[in-house]
């Protein structure tokens, strides 16, 4: 059972790491691991067994799992310091829906054993009967998120 939390707090945790760190928009970050489940979809299997094969035992998973991170924190560098302080709760609510959205996604999606495991737990398959509920809300505070970001500072003086 401590496998199981110690995942889902990991997969909060750190968003929520690059929220207070970056104050990066949760709203792209979220959208970015739907990116990233997407992308996984796209990549032609040749290129993920071949990127696997640096990696020992499970690559392929591994390089399945490195794809949706790096699609996360590659949005996190793009669209740090977009967050005014007065919004982080909403942002950090935000993050809480990304890490159960992960926690969710993540073991049919790159087949890492551990995270297969944990989909094996009555909570885990309890929790996936929302999955629905979860994706659109996380999606509708992401809107919201990216509505109330700050504006982008502009240089004043003339524009040729």
């Amino acid at each position: 059972m401590i496998p199981l939390f110690g995942t889902l707090a990991a997969l909060v945790l750190l968003p929520l790491g690059l929220l207070f760190l970056l104050k990066t928009n949760a709203g792209i970050m979220f959208l970015a691991a739907c990116a990233g489940l997407v992308l996984l979809e796209s990549l032609d299997p040749t290129v993920v067994m071949t990127a696997g094969s640096f990696l020992p035992g499970e690559g392929e998973a591994y390089i399945r799992l490195i794809v949706i991170f790096l699609s996360i924190g590659f949005a996190a560098l793009m669209f740090r310091n977009s967050v005014a302080k007065a919004q982080l709760a909403i942002h950090a609510l935000l993050l809480i829906f990304l890490g159960v959205f992960l926690w969710i996604m993540l073991p049919s999606a790159t087949g890492v054993s551990f995270l297969s495991d944990l989909s094996k737990q009555p909570i885990w398959q309890d929790a996936n009967e929302y999955r629905t509920l979860i994706v659109a809300g996380g999606f509708s505070l992401s809107l919201l998120a990216i509505l109330l970001a700050k504006p982008a500072k502009h240089e004043k003086g003339k524009h040729h």
